[in-house]
């Protein structure tokens, strides 16, 4: 019998073979990432289309379940209706909102910067007619250091910086139609296959998750509530007060309803304030020029209504899930507008949620390891 032949490999070669693998490993792992990278920069253009997308997908999703469960099963039939009906009640008002909105701007600065320039009234009210309002007044003067200095030029500065910055904010929706098209186009198709194979997209990206079975479902559930209660809580009652609020100053005959409506609707997420940030001001205003029924209905009608949907719509729309502290939340629609624009009003607290996910999720591992650690100790 023939004995196997060794290889003669020598020590050099043997001892330079892990080394060998591992530098294969990291140009594998460097050109993977370099091809990742490559197709993210392919979809960036695409960023807000997508993130739309998923934002309606999600929002709308418990809607779309009911509606396959009507029609037995006809996910492609529900999801086109539900494309139709967020053109139909969701698109297009808010293109309308946003138009209307930023007219209302534009008549608002205009109309402001003229009266400041052309008003040669004190800006202080008159101390014999209105003493206590006369003492409030130089207070807050005093305590931003405007008091004694030219408050009609201060003010018409003022106005015209932040009218300004939102005319440029609000005309830069609409200086390409049609780039505007062609995303709400792209982001119809998105959504339609967000809706049809969401679940399965889900399922795949669960299983890129570097994470143990059960962490990755934890993670998941900890993700839903706090988006659900995000969206559902607290920028769903939002937009019902921005909607209340437009009603009221429409009522009361305000020269730019829809700009205080929205306003107040963003108020919302104020911390401590909320949407007091805006009627409250109103109707002292009201009140302290002589326009007492006004004054009255728009007090009576913010407390009972407006700011009861806090107490009685968002605990009932969150339902004991994991909600997202005013602060943090505030925080995150500013910081989300300043980096994203109009969507980071959603983005901006849905990205802070993600991040409190992860958090929660890390103390509760934390705190398993913890009590593993102390039952090693017992036995």
């Amino acid at each position: 019998m023939h004995e196997p032949v060794k290889e003669n490999i020598s020590p050099e070669a043997a001892g330079n073979e892990p080394w060998t693998e591992k530098l294969s490993g990291v140009v594998a792992l460097c050109l993977a990432l370099a091809i990742l990278v490559c197709g993210l920069w392919i979809y960036l253009p695409f960023f807000e289309p997508i993130c739309w997308a998923i934002i309606l997908s999600l929002f709308f999703h418990p809607l779309y379940q009911r509606l396959v469960r009507l029609l037995m099963g006809q996910r492609i039939l529900s999801a086109v209706i539900m494309c139709f009906l967020i053109v139909a009640f969701i698109i297009i008002p808010a293109l309308f909102l946003i138009t209307s909105l930023t007219s209302e701007m534009v008549r608002v600065y205009t109309a402001g910067i003229s009266n400041l320039q052309t008003m040669n009234v004190d800006l202080i009210p008159d101390p014999n007619r209105y003493p206590t309002l006369n003492k409030l007044t130089i207070k807050l003067l005093k305590a931003f250091k405007l008091y004694g200095t030219d408050l009609h030029g201060t003010l018409a500065d003022l106005a015209r910086s932040a009218g300004e910055y939102f005319f440029r904010k609000g005309t830069m929706v609409f200086r390409n139609i049609a780039v505007l098209i062609f995303k709400s186009f792209l982001m119809l198709v998105i959504l339609f296959y967000l809706f049809t194979d969401g679940e399965s997209m889900l399922k795949a990206f669960k299983g890129l998750l570097p994470l143990k079975k059960e962490n990755v479902e934890r993670f998941m559930k900890l993700t839903s509530d706090v988006l659900a209660a995000t969206l559902y809580g607290n920028l769903f009652t939002g937009a019902i007060q921005a909607g209340l609020g437009i009603f009221i100053f429409w009522v009361l005959n305000f020269s730019a309803p829809i700009l205080w409506g929205t306003i107040l609707g963003l108020g919302t997420f104020v911390p401590m304030i909320g949407t007091a940030i805006v009627w409250a001001p109103a109707s002292i205003y009201l009140l302290v020029t002589g326009q007492y029924l006004k004054g009255a209905t728009l007090l009576a009608f913010s407390l009972l209504v407006i700011s009861q949907i806090d107490y009685f719509l968002r605990p009932y729309l969150i339902s004991g899930k994991t909600e997202l502290h005013n602060l943090f939340l505030f925080l995150g629609i500013i910081g989300g507008i300043n980096v994203f624009g109009l969507l980071g009003l959603i983005l901006g607290p849905m990205i802070i949620a993600l991040c409190m996910s992860i958090l929660e999720l890390y103390r509760l591992n934390l705190l398993e390891r913890e009590q593993s650690w102390k039952s090693d100790l017992l036995i």
